[in-house]
């Protein structure tokens, strides 16, 4: 459960720059269990709003939504609503699954493991995620999760070295790849690939908008942006306006996407049993 963002309140604009980014990539390794679609069990673990769990009922029946934010879980029914289609919702911490014991054939985890645990916690709570995850999946169940680098952190979007305070206190919430290996193997886990979508962009509209960190809508879709003091949040609005008002901010977006398109903005990791 996030500490530092308070995603009951941002509920209602989250979905305006958030899609279900990398999903394909979740399919496709889904797909390869070879495995009855009709009798797979999937946990979309820290669901939010449920745009991984739209996607993934469109091809598989059974789903499992679980947030601990009421806001998002209930943004999520109403989307399945819409849709005049059934979706298993549970408010439950992620660290404390409520399933049996090989009961999953699928956990899928986007954008949520920084939000288990503050800086010095040495992520226990996220120790206790996987742990949860591995005793409810089954021998040859999988685990995805989608997560940022500390590298993607700060060059995985243009405004990075705007905001390099949040930047540094971010990366405390995000494990490195060694870190989060030794998490894995303590909890009988083991990273099978890592995947890298270049060419994907996490909120895809108004992303290269030169007005959009003006916009509180635009910047309730990016957490980074919570950590920032309110005199830092009007120092970067201040530098973003003198390079607007220069004629500069679109060059300076362009060439700090240059880094984005090398390293991409996130990271699949492909996790399964030992």
């Amino acid at each position: 459960m996030s500490k530092y963002e308070n995603y009951d309140a941002i509920s209602e604009n989250y979905d305006k720059t958030r899609t279900a980014v990398g999903i394909e990539i979740v399919l496709g390794y889904i797909s390869s269990l070879n495995k009855d679609r009709e009798k797979l069990q999937i946990l979309d673990a820290g669901c939010g709003t449920g745009n991984y769990a739209l996607e993934l009922k469109k091809h598989y029946p059974n789903i499992w939504c679980a947030d601990f934010s009421m806001g998002m879980l209930s943004k999520c029914q109403q989307k399945f609503a819409q849709r005049e289609q059934q979706v298993n919702l549970l408010r439950c911490d992620i660290t404390k699954l409520p399933f049996r014991d090989g009961s999953l054939d699928v956990v899928i985890c986007n954008q949520s493991l920084h939000h288990l645990d503050e800086p010095g916690n040495n992520f226990k709570h996220l120790a206790e995620f996987l742990r949860q995850a591995a005793r409810s999946l089954q021998p040859d169940g999988l685990l995805l999760i989608n997560t940022i680098t500390h590298q993607q952190l700060h060059d995985g979007v243009w405004w990075g070295d705007l905001i390099k305070p949040a930047v540094e206190r971010m990366k405390l919430r995000f494990t490195t790849d060694e870190q989060l290996a030794a998490l894995l193997a303590q909890a009988g886990l083991t990273m099978t690939n890592r995947v890298v979508a270049l060419d994907t962009i996490i909120q895809q509209h108004g992303y290269f908008d030169p007005g959009s960190l003006f916009d509180k809508t635009f910047r309730d879709g990016d957490s980074h942006f919570s950590l920032l003091t309110p005199d830092e949040l009007a120092g970067m609005l201040q530098q973003l306006e003198k390079m607007r008002e220069h004629g500069e901010l679109e060059a300076y977006i362009h060439e700090r996407d240059r880094l984005r398109r090398d390293i991409g903005q996130f990271t699949y990791y492909v996790i399964g049993k030992k």
